[in-house]
C-alpha cells in the first residue's frame, strides 16, 4: 500500500452470464486489477458498500434488482454515491442510456467493446479519479 490506499485497484464486475463474467474478469486480473464478482443486483450492492471497488461494472439485465435499481440505490448512499460505474449491456435501448447518463461515466454495449477496451476505460477513470 501507499499512502494507506492498495496498489492493485479492486473493480466490481456484476454480470449475471457466468461466461462472460470470467472473460471479463480475466482482462482486469491480466490487467493486475483485483477483482469481485456479483452475479445478481443485490449482492452487487452489498458488495459494492463492503469493499468500496475502484470502480464498478454493471449490467442492466440482472436477477434480483436490474442494473438501473442497483444505480439508483449506490447513488443515494454516501458510501457509493460517487463511486464511479461503467455501464456494460447487451440492451442498445437508448432509453436505458438516457436514463443511466447522468449517474455513470460510461455505456458500453457487450457486442461493441472488447475486454482490454473495458479495463483501459476502467483504468482511465481510476487514474482521473484519484
Amino acid at each position: 500500500t501507499i499512502n494507506g490506499m492498495a496498489t492493485t485497484p479492486n473493480v466490481l464486475l456484476i454480470e449475471d452470464d457466468p461466461t462472460l463474467r470470467q472473460l471479463y474478469k480475466e482482462a482486469f486480473d491480466h490487467a493486475d486489477f483485483e477483482v469481485l464478482e456479483a452475479d445478481d443486483g443485490q449482492y452487487g450492492v452489498d458488495l459494492a458498500i463492503q469493499h468500496q471497488p475502484a470502480a464498478l461494472i454493471l449490467d442492466l439485465m440482472l436477477p434480483r434488482q436490474g442494473g438501473l435499481h442497483v444505480l439508483r440505490i449506490l447513488r443515494s448512499m454516501p458510501e457509493t454515491r460517487t463511486m464511479p460505474v461503467i455501464i456494460l449491456t447487451a440492451l442498445p435501448n437508448p432509453e436505458y442510456r438516457e436514463m443511466a447518463k447522468d449517474m455513470v461515466q460510461g455505456y458500453f454495449l457487450k457486442t461493441q467493446v472488447k475486454p482490454k477496451e473495458l479495463v483501459d476505460a476502467v483504468r482511465a477513470l481510476i487514474d482521473e479519479s484519484a
